[in-house]
């Protein structure tokens, strides 16, 4: 097959890449017809014309719709991101033409959030930043829109502890800002609350709060359990965030587990107690992550420098209060 080049796609449209995403999405060229609001004969044309000009079989036609080639499925994900991309462009022409700033799309973990998040800003502002967009969100959920052009950058953890063996790492980019412990948090009455000596025996007896599967912070409290013989106990309540679990965990005699950070703050102001056992578990990192892809926006740069900054002095004011 000949290669294709840049120039020889030069008659590649974004009307192309919205037609494979939503063909791959729709399943059926009458329903992206519809959304496109044009003939479904319309766009039997512009696929046939986009298929001559790759030089690529895009779609299996059948009496039920169309299902993605494997070409297509290599693809689509680039597609994707090549349209959010174009709409922050839009966006970001939109609002230089109204005078406003630019704009920096950032995902944040919860426990970053509450408690980097508002120095960071404040120094990144001080400094000359641009307006800033905030999501939370799980940390998969977050890497997830990254990849797909929605976020520019994102603070938070890797999947499966960061091993470059992860093929779900490999487009990303990751500088370390933190690492960040564990700890099991119970209420001020719990029984284990003030016990010098808890076991892994007693803590599988106790009912949990936990968040999603898919939280890192879940997964290395299982694999400490795991070390010790056992399984971790199935949730009574499932939450989306660690700060929901603390709330429950302080008015009631359920046990959770939390970033340290957190766990300390709370009970430094006597609502909960941080349970007195090791869990022996490598300490989370949690960094900076960018598409490998993408160019090193200025502004990402200086939020990373604004955000370091911001966890050593919090950290230095912390350090002094214990």
């Amino acid at each position: 097959m000949t290669s294709l080049s840049a120039m020889s796609l030069s008659h590649l449209k974004f009307r192309h890449l919205m037609l494979i995403v939503l063909l791959v999405d729709q399943g059926t060229l009458h329903k992206a017809a519809q959304v496109l609001n044009v003939s479904q004969p319309a766009v039997t044309g512009m696929l046939n014309d986009l298929e001559r000009l790759l030089g690529l079989v895009l779609f299996e036609r059948g009496r039920q719709g169309v299902a993605p080639t494997a070409a297509t499925r290599a693809i689509v994900d680039r597609c994707r991101l090549m349209l959010h991309e174009f709409d922050h462009l839009v966006g970001t022409i939109n609002r230089a033409s109204s005078g406003e700033p630019t704009l920096l799309r950032v995902g944040i973990v919860p426990q970053a959030f509450v408690a980097f998040f508002p120095q960071t800003v404040e120094r990144f502002r001080a400094r000359g930043g641009c307006a800033l967009q905030a999501r939370e969100g799980t940390g998969r959920q977050l890497l997830d829109a990254l990849l797909r052009g929605e976020l520019d950058c994102v603070v938070g953890r890797l999947p499966g502890g960061g091993s470059s063996e992860d093929p779900g790492i490999a487009p990303l980019r990751f500088v370390k800002l933190y690492e960040e412990d564990i700890c099991v948090v119970a209420g001020t009455g719990h029984p284990l609350a003030h016990n010098k000596s808890p076991t892994f025996e007693a803590l599988a007896a106790c009912d949990w709060v936990l968040q999603r599967p898919d939280s890192s912070v879940r997964a290395a409290l299982a694999e400490a359990f795991l070390r010790q013989g056992h399984r971790l106990p199935a949730p009574v309540v499932e939450s989306a965030t660690y700060i929901q679990s603390l709330s429950l965990v302080a008015n009631s005699q359920l046990l959770t587990v939390t970033p340290r950070r957190a766990a300390e703050r709370q009970a430094a102001l006597g609502l909960v107690r941080i349970v007195d056992i090791r869990l022996n578990v490598s300490p989370m990192q949690v960094g900076l992550i960018t598409r490998q892809s993408a160019t090193q926006l200025p502004a990402v740069a200086l939020f990373q420098t604004c955000f370091v900054e911001s966890v050593g002095a919090v950290d230095a004011v912390d350090g002094g209060l214990r």
